[in-house]
């Protein structure tokens, strides 16, 4: 007589459970990414140039990833709540950060920040850049580049000006400028770019240096004046304002640059994934034009070459703030 084992047969179940769990790991392990949609965080308040610009790429990345790319708006801290969201984030490439230049210039000025911008990121690309552009109020009496140096430098008193905000690529910019160039300055401070284009139009600050998106779309109405686009070449969007090379100035070209990074740690074949189809993204011809007439110029880097940016940059502007003794507090 043969006697039933339901110890045996309970542990042949378990066997049988954990081994069917152990097979659907290993399917969603070896699932294709993507396979659901990819948040990418903007760490800046929408209708930003940053917004702007990956709200313009969004559709057409999706498209070609075969999910949709989600823009979420996370300001704060001068970018520091978003990317620090993104790099405590899992590293599974369904979490990506569009970062500015804080993403090294947080590091260059000295900032105590969660995360380290080398080592907690992984870049997949720089994506666009957009140039600076130099530009007076109207009652100011310049028209070149030659003109406003000679203009500061023939003030009693240090020639205002203002950017962005302290640390932003125009204040950096214009304190190495005015260094070279023997000149007096006073940097005027606000919060974002909206009040101080207000005060430059108003004639309560003669001067202003800040990226072409949204000044240029005031040169272009005649509210201020541009004397020179801070680029190699003349922008798309503003063809009628000459370079600084052009007007006889080397060596000073700089450029506001957005890529996207991920979380430290994502395997290089979802990088590879998420950066080859970002850069067929970009070279459709309605995209790459889109962004030319919003002033962008488009880059497509490799994640390499993202990387090498970010390390260039904060070697260079940390090297502006110690000799300007430039403070964030």
């Amino acid at each position: 007589m043969t006697r039933s084992r339901p110890h045996a047969g309970r542990a042949l179940a378990h066997l049988a459970a954990l081994a069917f769990a152990a097979l659907a790991f290993a399917a969603a392990a070896q699932e294709p990414f993507p396979s659901r949609p990819v948040r990418l965080v903007v760490p800046v308040a929408a209708g930003g140039g940053i917004d702007t610009a990956f709200r313009a790429i969004a559709p057409a990345w999706s498209e070609k990833l075969g999910q949709q790319v989600v823009v979420e708006n996370k300001p704060g801290g001068g970018q520091v709540l978003g990317s620090d969201l993104v790099a405590k984030s899992k590293p599974d490439g369904y979490t990506l950060l569009a970062p500015g230049v804080p993403i090294a210039f947080n590091t260059a000025l000295g900032r105590k920040l969660p995360y380290d911008a080398i080592r907690d990121f992984t870049p997949v690309s720089h994506v666009v850049s957009q140039p600076l552009l130099v530009v007076v109020g109207p009652n100011v009496p310049v028209k070149t580049m030659s003109e406003l140096f000679a203009y500061a430098k023939a003030q009693k008193a240090p020639l205002q000006y203002t950017s962005g905000g302290i640390g932003s690529y125009g204040h950096l910019w214009w304190e190495m400028v005015r260094s070279r160039q023997g000149i007096d300055g006073q940097h005027i401070a606000y919060n974002g770019i909206a009040p101080a284009l207000k005060d430059v139009m108003g004639g309560q600050v003669p001067l202003l240096i800040d990226a072409i998106v949204p000044t240029g779309a005031q040169v272009k109405a005649g509210t201020v004046r541009g004397l020179a686009i801070v680029s190699a070449q003349r922008a798309k969007s503003l063809p009628e304002l000459p370079t600084l090379a052009e007007q006889g100035y080397t060596g000073l070209d700089a450029a506001p640059f957005y890529g996207v990074l991920g979380p430290a740690g994502m395997d290089p074949a979802v990088v590879q994934r998420l950066s080859s189809t970002l850069q067929q993204a970009l070279a459709m011809p309605a995209v790459r034009e889109k962004l030319q007439e919003q002033g962008f110029d488009v880059v497509a880097s490799s994640p390499e070459a993202y990387a090498k940016l970010i390390r260039d940059e904060i070697e260079r502007w940390s090297k502006v703030v110690r000799e300007q003794g430039i403070r964030v507090e």
